[in-house]
């Protein structure tokens, strides 16, 4: 792969914070968003970089999915800002949004790459990174390519059995690359009955340490609504448990950069 120089996109961002996941589909994107979203509304500049290559859902998450990014003649992108929030997607410079990238790994890490070398950003003071799944060639190439400006990784997963597992990996993978750990949200930890408000553990307990978790964000109908009609922004204004509990995030990450 030959060198693409990123230097002039990162003098523009304070701060990089890296989403990531041992697995998919954990709500990994919704974690990202949420994270853009409670930041931009405490008055930071953020951006959200979705590289998710295969299963890009920022855009959707954002009510995004009909936009498309604007290219200019020298070949420069301006992404889609929203409520002082800039997204990057690959997904937004699809023109059949249907069609899937059969890409292998070398390619799917240089459009990323490209992406960001071509993306005029503007200053940020966040630039919040939307991880792909696991930690193979674009994980691994986004954390090294990035890591002079990133501040540490949440890692987000979900309640059960398997998580100790997915959790040291991943704790692994990080210590690898020198990125601290800020700390750990755990997605669907339980449902509360909106009656009787007895609380549900339907994925099983978190044996994590309680020191290193974040924020427990609930099994919400409403929410998984909001999802699916790219109303997340419109959610998270709302006075619920579970929007009070995605602004954690945002204010663990803006405490720990102070």
């Amino acid at each position: 792969m030959s060198f693409i120089n990123l230097t002039h996109f990162l003098a523009d961002i304070k701060r990089i914070v890296i989403v990531m996941s041992g697995k998919g589909g954990v709500g990994k994107s919704l974690i990202a968003s949420s994270l853009a979203i409670g930041l931009s509304t405490k008055g930071y500049s953020v951006a959200v970089l979705d590289a998710d290559i295969h299963g890009p859902s920022i855009p959707w998450i954002m009510g995004l999915e009909d936009r498309h990014i604007s290219i200019d003649n020298d070949g420069f992108i301006t992404p889609i800002e929203i409520e002082n929030i800039a997204i990057i997607s690959i997904e937004l410079l699809l023109l059949n949004k249907n069609m899937p990238l059969i890409w292998r790994g070398p390619l799917k890490t240089r459009a990323i790459l490209e992406l960001l070398s071509k993306t005029k950003i503007g200053k940020r003071d966040y630039l919040i990174v939307d991880m792909p799944p696991g930690t193979g060639d674009e994980p691994l190439t986004i954390a090294q390519n990035l890591k002079d400006k990133i501040i540490g990784a949440i890692l987000v997963t979900i309640p059960g059995d398997l998580v100790k597992h997915v959790v040291t990996k991943a704790e692994f993978f990080l210590k690898e690359l020198n990125i601290p750990l800020l700390g750990i949200v755990i997605n669907m930890a339980y449902f509360k009955c909106p009656i009787c408000n007895t609380i549900h553990k339907l994925f099983g307990e978190v044996n994590i340490d309680h020191k290193n978790i974040i924020a427990e964000i609930p099994i919400d109908p409403t929410l998984a609504q909001a999802i699916n009609n790219g109303k997340l922004l419109k959610y998270l204004k709302e006075d619920n448990e579970t929007a009070k509990s995605l602004f954690k995030i945002a204010e663990f990450v803006s405490n720990f950069s102070c």
